[in-house]
């Protein structure tokens, strides 16, 4: 859609059904022109503010620009609702939007899931290129036969699939050292699906309620596996955008 014809747009629900519809791969030009015309309503604003996943960009200073340029698109979106919807910038109408589906997947990681677990000290003996190999049914017999703490921990090391690590959390064997490095796999080599935020809430709850009890030791400072760097955060998300409208 070229500006021109977006300029033939002329009611609140035109604009929401564009922005609704928007594929999000084709760029954020068209979301732009939404978020700053003054016929866009606030639970338009609302619905573009969370499908931009303002969370990733919360660790930027808002005065900054992104070198990415699709990345920086998004963070320009972004900028534009954080500013018009606090001023009270876009329209009231009929059209409403409830944001609770879109931000109660988030969450913080606690400090202590980085840190060391108490046990016995642990060793990997699987070979990467033989797990490699398994198939799916593999994996489930090998999970469901694991015989003991440490075979189950050779088993998670691998993991790149949240079934695999949902069988793991269930199995008998599964310590508190396992369901740590089960976390660090969902989140470095799972974060493209849907449901692994509420997976990794999930195993932050059980340690907390100490669930399971602590076998093995395993430290994710030392695994070669976990990329994680802890980022300071830039600026909050008002809470006038967790408000339905």
């Amino acid at each position: 859609m070229n500006k021109s014809k977006f300029k033939e747009l002329k009611t609140p629900e035109e604009l929401h059904y564009l922005a609704t519809h928007h594929n999000w791969d084709d760029g954020t030009n068209v979301l732009q022109w939404i978020a700053e015309s003054p016929v866009c309503s606030e639970a338009t604003a609302l619905e573009l503010f969370w499908m931009a996943q303002p969370q990733d960009f919360q660790q930027y200073k808002l005065g900054q620009t992104l070198k990415d340029v699709s990345q920086n698109g998004v963070f320009t979106l972004l900028k534009t609702l954080l500013k018009n919807y606090s001023n009270g910038f876009y329209q009231k109408t009929d059209i409403q939007f409830d944001p609770t589906l879109l931000y109660e997947g988030e969450f913080m990681i606690p400090d202590w899931i980085f840190q060391k677990t108490n046990g016995e000290e642990t060793y990997i003996y699987y070979e990467e290129d033989d797990v490699d190999l398994w198939f799916d049914r593999e994996w489930e017999k090998n999970i469901r036969g694991a015989e003991s703490a440490i075979e189950l921990f050779n088993i998670a090391y691998f993991i790149e699939e949240p079934e695999y690590a949902a069988q793991i959390l269930l199995h008998r064997l599964c310590d508190k050292g396992i369901e740590v490095l089960v976390f660090w796999r969902l989140y470095t080599e799972c974060s493209v699906y849907t449901h692994t935020n509420t997976m990794l809430q999930g195993i932050i709850n059980n340690i907390v309620n100490n669930k399971y009890p602590e076998v093995l030791s395993y430290n994710p400072k030392t695994d070669r596996k976990v990329d994680y760097k802890k980022e300071k955060i830039a600026w909050e998300i008002p809470e006038i955008f967790r408000k339905t409208v």
